[in-house]
């Protein structure tokens, strides 16, 4: 099993930000990524089946990225929400 680095605002958050900007119902987390300390992806799924992605900072900080764009743009995003999570950003 694979351990993530995921802080309790990240996950509140994550899921906060769902509920806030689509609904509380027929959503859910299929899968989630650490790839730093800093930031957490947050892979969700709705009922129709459509999917988008959730990236949330150590801080509770959320973005959304629709899953139809790049996978480079993702990794911006990601990139981009890192530095401004660190001690220094």
């Amino acid at each position: 099993m694979p351990y993530l680095t995921i802080t309790p605002d990240q996950m509140a958050s994550a899921g906060s930000y769902i509920s806030h900007e689509w609904g509380d119902y027929g959503y859910s987390i299929e899968g989630v990524e650490s790839p730093s300390r800093r930031v957490s992806v947050f892979r969700v799924v709705a009922s129709d089946g459509s999917r988008f992605v959730v990236v949330a900072d150590r801080y509770g900080n959320c973005r959304h990225f629709d899953t139809h764009s790049s996978d480079d743009g993702l990794a911006e995003l990601v990139a981009e929400m890192h530095v401004k999570a660190s001690p220094n950003g």
